[in-house]
């Protein structure tokens, strides 16, 4: 596990759009997991100007997933994962919208749905690297407490600490308008990609980063069982890694 602190959320974001520009200039095919937290969101607006400004790197042939979508909202909700993401990363790149994959909240039968985004990234052969943010309660993607490390896409029943946490941020405004089901890459899916990046910002996160580097691994804090991966890089600001122990902090790059 490597740990690296900046100032600020700003700072992050820019540290991981370097990551993520480096790695497509390495691999121009690469399979990129997404989420669209807001610290991710400002990676992906840095990695957008690196592109525009510095060039050295296309998304021609690079492929993406993105982790879990809210049941309910259709593509073009602006709420909805795929609204934002066609905004602020894919209609700014020069990448084939049909190799941009973010489950459909609104379909039907959303557990054939779930199938489908499964089978489709295991023939893409997994993720080569994944953007993660942590959630208060420790979920990742969308993988509440309890979930397991085996899972895979699957509908989850969101916890009353994310509703609340999400019920009053920029894309839901209440809770009576906040969706209480979404699609989420499981925790076996993350776990196998062969790179992790996780974003941590903000006082609000300071326990939630204690309790995933500190605390015990298990299901009931699923952002723990990234602790064991084999090449896990978390990127905090300064009032996240607040609560981390000194020995964390010694070991860490700062930035």
């Amino acid at each position: 596990m490597k740990l690296i602190v900046c100032d600020n959320r700003e700072a992050s974001g820019e540290i991981i759009g370097g990551m993520l520009a480096r790695s497509i200039a390495e691999k121009p095919n690469i399979n990129l997991g997404l989420s669209a937290g807001r610290t991710s969101v400002m990676a992906y607006e840095d990695l957008v100007g690196r592109w525009h400004e510095e060039g050295g790197f296309s998304f021609r042939n690079v492929t993406t997933f993105n982790t879990d979508e809210y049941v309910g909202l259709a593509p073009h909700d602006r709420r909805s994962t795929r609204f934002i993401m066609n905004t602020r990363l894919f209609s700014q790149v020069d990448i084939a919208r049909e190799q941009t994959f973010v489950p459909r909240g609104d379909v039907a039968d959303l557990d054939l749905e779930c199938r489908a985004f499964d089978i489709l990234l295991e023939s893409r052969g997994g993720l080569d690297l994944v953007v993660l943010g942590l959630g208060h309660n420790g979920h990742v993607g969308l993988n509440e407490p309890g979930s397991s490390a085996k899972s895979r896409t699957r509908l989850v029943e969101l916890t009353p600490s994310t509703l609340a946490a999400i019920s009053g941020g920029e894309r839901f405004k209440n809770l009576e308008g906040t969706p209480s089901r979404a699609i989420s890459m499981g925790m076996a899916t993350i776990l196998e990609a062969r790179r992790v990046l996780l974003a941590v910002t903000g006082m609000g996160k300071a326990d939630a980063l204690q309790r995933m580097v500190e605390g015990r691994v298990g299901p009931n804090n699923p952002s723990s069982m990234l602790t064991a991966h084999r090449d896990l890089t978390i990127v905090v600001d300064q009032d996240a890694a607040s609560k981390l122990d000194k020995e964390h902090l010694e070991e860490a790059e700062i930035r």
